[in-house]
């Protein structure tokens, strides 16, 4: 029977090849999913070592299935705990039903006491919450078009000629930063945690220690470009985003004051090559104070946020919060 042949096994050099003919089946060309030093850096792992932190399924020798468990540390009440972001998880389809989906979890549960899932495909999450998983309340997911052919596309129309006329409505903020200036700073000089989730009480997070900023801040040859910091001079507001391909991520912000919303817009409007088309972002405020905006289009659904503990202490902790989730908190745009 399948269920004595089948294993699972830490990502190491022994599978490398048995996985790339794996995500060239299951992704075809797509150059991140099958290699093994972008694998090893999303992962957040040693290319000499197991990498504990991507999981694959093996029958026999062969590689029927993977899963990504991206390590963090999250911020509860201002205890620190070990976690991880469950993701990319992909069953051949020859094998789906058969339980293997169910050895992944155990598998990830007997790794670390805390595992989460941030907008996992509705299958995926029906699948979790099956092995039970809980959702939490999170961030609003907002985006700006900056030409008018952008939202349709979303929608799944396409109208070419709407791809060249820009959003009229960013008139209303484009000068608006004109004597505004934002300085970019080097965000491993500074306490990222203290300037993103100062006084948010009653939020959970994912705490920006040394090692995640070495990681998500900075680029990784060409696969990834990094994220940049800036702070509007002379105020306490920041944001930190980075643009790719056809997108402007704004990864985090805080805000002194609505207004520098604004300034925020029109400073990467004027920063930005001129292909991109969208400006995205995950609101956390909880006041929602920029959803009325002109300029800003709130997504149908919010963010949507799971979690697996057999801590019930901790379960009990963190089921009726708040999570504080952004663009950067997992392995988003990777």
């Amino acid at each position: 029977p399948m269920k004595e042949e089948l294993r699972i096994v830490n990502y190491s050099r022994e599978y490398e090849k048995a996985h790339y003919e794996f995500a060239t089946k299951m992704f075809g060309e797509r150059r991140k999913r099958r290699n093994a030093e972008y694998i090893y850096w999303k992962f957040r792992g040693n290319p000499n070592s197991e990498l504990t932190s991507f999981k694959l399924a093996l029958l026999n020798d062969e590689v029927i299935g993977q899963i990504g468990l991206l390590p963090c540390e999250v911020n509860v009440e201002g205890e620190i705990f070990g976690a991880q972001w469950a993701c990319d998880l992909m069953v051949d389809h020859k094998f789906r039903g058969k339980g293997v989906a169910r050895l992944f979890y155990e598998a990830a549960h007997a790794q670390k006491h805390l595992t989460l899932g941030s907008d996992a495909s509705p299958a995926a999450e029906t699948s979790m919450v099956r092995a039970g998983y809980r959702k939490l309340e999170s961030s609003k997911k907002q985006f700006i078009p900056i030409y008018l052919g952008a939202p349709l596309r979303m929608k799944g129309i396409r109208i070419s000629a709407l791809n060249r006329v820009r959003n009229p409505f960013l008139n209303l903020i484009y000068n608006s930063g004109d004597k505004s200036n934002f300085v970019k700073l080097n965000p491993l000089d500074l306490d990222l945690t203290g300037i993103f989730h100062k006084g948010r009480e009653g939020e959970i997070f994912v705490e920006i220690d040394e090692d995640f900023k070495r990681w998500r801040y900075k680029s990784f040859k060409d696969y990834y470009p990094g994220i940049s910091l800036y702070r509007l001079e002379g105020t306490n507001t920041y944001f930190s985003g980075y643009h790719n391909g056809h997108i402007y991520f704004i990864t985090d912000f805080t805000l002194e004051e609505t207004a520098h919303f604004n300034l925020i817009i029109s400073y990467i409007l004027k920063k930005i090559p001129g292909h991109v088309e969208l400006i995205k972002f995950k609101n956390n405020l909880n006041a929602g104070v920029l959803k009325n905006r002109l300029t800003t289009i709130k997504n149908r659904t919010d963010t949507s946020i799971i979690f697996f503990t057999e801590n019930k202490s901790l379960e009990k902790r963190i089921s009726d919060k708040y999570f504080y989730y952004t663009a950067q908190a997992a392995d988003e745009n990777l």
